[in-house]
């Protein structure tokens, strides 16, 4: 007698799909390749706060210092351009004509940080000067730059930008000369660019 066998169907409720080989495997997977990577967070989380802690703790040491020593002026350069901190085009030469537009870009050293309940400022302004060489004054704008910051954490990268545009200028010998003061700390610094204007 031969056996016979009932052939038993399998209904997949609509829309569903039918389930792959290693399908399961494959979602382990994926789940313990997500434990590590939270495991691996939880692990560096300590290290990358313990980092940004340090930065903080660096940042008050070095604003500290800024509030002790005398202001000044780092840097003093004549540009064709400035983009950022940091970031500009210096002149060739000190050699310029008349009706030229110079930039003058400016780091301050040791500006005064004022902190207050959380917060940080910065107050400084500047004043340029165009002098003869015999020292004769030809130009002069007050507050011609004013840098205030009010912030939540230490600002370090400060600069500041001069445009002189030499207009009805004779040619000869002249000294630009910036003025720095720091509204908070009480002090002012200057520096000096010699430069010649040609036909």
């Amino acid at each position: 007698m031969a056996a016979s066998y009932a052939e038993k169907k399998v209904r997949v409720p609509f829309g569903s799909a039918p389930v792959k080989k290693g399908y399961f495997g494959k979602a382990v997977k994926r789940k313990i390749q997500l434990f590590c990577l939270l495991v691996i967070g939880l692990m560096l989380a300590p290290v990358v706060f313990a980092q940004d802690s340090d930065v903080s703790l660096l940042k008050e040491r070095i604003i500290n210092l800024q509030n002790i020593y005398p202001l000044g002026i780092r840097t003093l350069i004549a540009c064709s351009k400035v983009t950022d901190y940091g970031f500009y085009e210096p002149l060739p030469d000190n050699k310029v004509k008349a009706g030229d537009v110079i930039f003058f870009y400016f780091e301050p050293q040791n500006p005064s940080t004022k902190k207050t309940a959380g917060s940080y400022e910065i107050w400084l302004t500047q004043d340029m000067v165009v002098l003869t060489e015999q020292q004769q004054e030809v130009f002069k704008k007050e507050n011609a730059v004013e840098i205030h910051y009010q912030t939540r954490s230490p600002r370090l990268d400060i600069y500041g930008v001069n445009q002189l545009t030499l207009t009805d200028i004779p040619p000869g010998r002249y000294i630009f000369k910036a003025i720095l003061h720091d509204k908070i700390k009480g002090e002012a610094a200057s520096a000096t660019w010699a430069f010649v204007v040609v036909r």
